[in-house]
């Protein structure tokens, strides 16, 4: 099963009750497209290596109906009409995206120091860090 981590993203933006979010899915860049206000939401994925097919008008047509339906949309021609413009107004965001960093060499980041004290004295002490990717991380000292 796949997920989207959200501290990787990119970018995101708010499309009314959809969101595109820019991140790496797989290792390769790709705007996902998610209803904002649903619990475990579907997503419609476009992946950097088939950004090529949307530039053909029937191609758009026929993903922004099947996203439509498959994001719980309905049938709706506006909401095909609003996935397509999500997508056109993106695909220059997704193709200019950076590749997907290497998140294990990118170093944590101190922002201060934890301390357990019993009757005022030191007993231990750790560094309080935040990996970039992650959250906050306890280092001993």
């Amino acid at each position: 099963m796949a997920s989207i981590d959200l501290d990787k993203v990119y970018l995101q933006r708010q499309h009314g009750d959809l969101l595109a979010v820019y991140t790496w899915f797989n290792h390769e860049r790709a705007l996902i497209i998610i209803p904002a206000n649903k619990a475990r939401p579907r997503w419609f994925v476009v992946c950097e290596s088939a950004a090529w097919n949307y530039d053909d008008p029937r191609y758009l047509a026929r993903k922004c109906a099947e996203a439509a339906s498959y994001l719980g949309l309905g049938d709706d021609k506006a909401q095909w009409v609003r996935i397509a413009t999500i997508i056109n107004e993106g695909l220059p965001d997704l193709v200019l995206m950076p590749s997907e960093p290497d998140w294990e060499a990118q170093p944590a980041r101190e922002y201060g120091v934890l301390t357990a004290k019993a009757d005022g004295r030191v007993m231990h002490q750790e560094a309080l860090t935040i990996a970039p990717a992650a959250g906050a991380e306890y280092v001993p000292v």
